[in-house]
């Protein structure tokens, strides 16, 4: 793994800044066994240069997130109150129809950027994906759209350092069973995300203010 360094249009991130993006979050309750299966990874993370997204404690969500969009039109800070409403009612509208589901992610794996638990299967999350792009095309433009986040996934942990994976998966392998869990999906939350430079970890830390939860059909 290599130290993880987020960008913005396609270009390093200015420590601090912020921009709107809409995420998939597990929940206590809906997720348990996600984060039962987070949680069993943060004492092997520990020995690594991964800096866990998972709360403090077993009901504690913390950051882990399933990314559906960046909005890399703009900065956050340059959308106003109207505009969030906007982009808030798009998705509402975009995504009234689309069924709540469930699907497993899993195992947890090491990669170049921290470690991940990917999404299988993955037709449902990546239908949910493409109207959550069409909701942001309608409304900011294609040039909204300038990240792929790849195969749908949820990140455990970034990366502040380099490190051999091969290890870490080893211990993952070993350490955390079961090695699937379930995801419930019924509804995304627009968030305003920003990403700070911390001195003291040496790497990126990220941090979000809430703006707008959108249902899914029952």
């Amino acid at each position: 793994m290599e130290p993880f360094a987020p960008k913005f249009q396609g270009r390093p991130w200015v420590s601090g800044m912020r921009a709107l993006h809409v995420y998939v979050l597990p929940r206590p309750g809906a997720d348990d066994d996600l984060l039962a299966m987070a949680h069993a990874c943060q004492p092997i993370f520990a020995r690594y240069p991964i800096d866990p997204q998972c709360g403090s404690g077993p009901d504690d969500a913390g950051l882990l997130h399933l990314t559906g969009e960046m909005l890399a039109d703009v900065p956050a800070a340059e959308y106003n109150e109207a505009a969030r409403e906007e982009l808030a009612n798009a998705l509402r509208a975009e995504l009234s129809d689309v069924a709540a589901f469930t699907t497993e992610v899993g195992p947890p794996i090491g990669n170049i950027a921290g470690a991940v638990l990917d999404v299988w299967p993955e037709a449902d999350t990546v239908a949910l994906i493409e109207r959550i792009r069409t909701a942001i095309s309608k409304t900011r433009g294609d040039v909204a759209l300038q990240h792929s986040g790849g195969r749908p996934h949820i990140s455990l942990g970034y990366s502040w350092g380099s490190a051999s994976s091969d290890p870490l998966n080893s211990e993952l392998r070993n350490k955390v069973v079961p090695r699937r869990a379930t995801l419930f999906v019924d509804r995304v939350h627009l968030l305003d995300v920003a990403w700070t430079l911390d001195d003291d970890l040496g790497g990126w830390r990220m941090s979000w203010e809430r703006v707008a939860e959108i249902p899914l059909s029952d």
